[in-house]
């Protein structure tokens, strides 16, 4: 069992060292690749909380102003009533 584990770590491995010599050719290191993955994978990390926070501050509007539909206030803050002024 582990015998089979470490043959298949050593071709994984032995892959990544049989494409280092073409990241050299190119000017591309690992460290270079290792930092896109780490900037990209933050990016959309932060994207993706942006997205989750809008969303649920959509929800707790939307949930405010279908639980007090007569609190005006509410209406007008939240843009429940597009024109609070004109009736």
């Amino acid at each position: 069992m582990r015998l089979t584990k470490l043959n298949r770590w050593g071709r994984k491995l032995c892959f990544a060292l049989a494409a280092f010599p073409v990241f050299q050719a190119t000017g591309c290191d690992a460290q270079s690749v290792a930092n896109l993955v780490v900037s990209t994978s933050l990016s959309l990390a932060s994207q993706l909380n942006v997205q989750v926070a809008q969303l649920a501050i959509a929800g707790a509007q939307q949930t405010l102003l279908q639980a007090y539909p007569g609190a005006n206030i509410l209406q007008i803050l939240l843009g429940g009533n597009r024109q609070p002024f004109f009736p």
